[in-house]
């Protein structure tokens, strides 16, 4: 048997495989996503209980084999807390967003950065304040979708070249990914209108995708459109609908 490798892991979804073990879907820093089995993880003094949960970040020790679909996990050891994640259902719904989006847009193979931006993402949700999940979501989201080899470009027009005038709207194709200022303009593409605050946002996380914690709120209206366009611009290009973690997230902010 190959030797034990240690990495990093964000705990994806867990479910029952016997009467004693379970098989949870991890994505790993050396790895990306994976699946294991934890044997013994439903004993009731299990060494995996606490640590082997959805939303938790672990130190993992996983024997791997390259010709298996199936890994070994032969402990883990929680190291950024799951539990104020679920303080609430909206900020559990968020957490669990990425994770879906996560477990459904990405595959076996290294990319550590996009681990250190979920890790990041999830340590972020566990203390922003509600008005900020948001936010820090759909920043999350446009990182994501850069690591997986789309990143739109909000700098200049894409017909002309020439940068936004200062405090004019823009139109984002959200299929191409780029920007058109006003004076090219035309009836084509998958084109949203976003104002001077939502570009700026824009660009703003495309270098700084976790929230600060003293940042002042967005208006809701510019939150609105950054939502919808990213959203647009995803849905687009990885296609499979929105995810259902975050329609549940919208939900809750509805009935809040």
């Amino acid at each position: 048997m190959s030797p034990p490798i240690v990495t990093d892991a964000i705990c994806l979804t867990v479910q029952t495989f016997s009467e004693t073990s379970k098989i949870a879907v991890l994505y790993t820093r050396l790895w990306g996503r994976i699946s294991v089995i934890a044997k013994g993880a439903n004993r009731p003094k299990s060494q995996f209980s606490g640590h082997l949960e959805p939303l938790s970040v672990a130190e993992c020790v996983i024997y791997k084999k390259p010709t298996e679909r199936l890994q070994l996990l032969a402990s883990c050891r929680s190291t950024q807390p799951w539990l104020p994640l679920t303080t609430s259902l909206e900020r559990a719904a968020y957490a669990f967003a990425v994770c879906e989006f996560l477990y459904r847009h990405t595959y076996e193979g290294q990319d550590g950065e996009l681990f250190n931006l979920a890790a990041g993402t999830l340590e972020s949700l566990a203390h922003l304040p509600d008005n900020q999940m948001a936010r820090q979501f759909w920043s999350f989201l446009l990182s994501a979708l850069e690591y997986l080899g789309f990143r739109p470009v909000f700098d200049h027009c894409d017909r002309c070249g020439r940068r936004p005038e200062e405090g004019k709207k823009v139109m984002f194709d959200t299929a191409e990914g780029k920007i058109i200022c006003r004076n090219c303009r035309r009836d084509e593409g998958r084109p949203r209108i976003i104002s001077p605050g939502a570009l700026n946002e824009l660009k703003t996380r495309q270098s700084q995708p976790i929230l600060d914690d003293n940042e002042a709120p967005l208006p809701a209206s510019v939150l609105d459109e950054i939502a919808a366009s990213v959203s647009d611009f995803a849905t687009y290009h990885l296609g499979g609908g929105r995810l259902r973690s975050l329609e549940f997230a919208y939900r809750m902010t509805a009935t809040g």
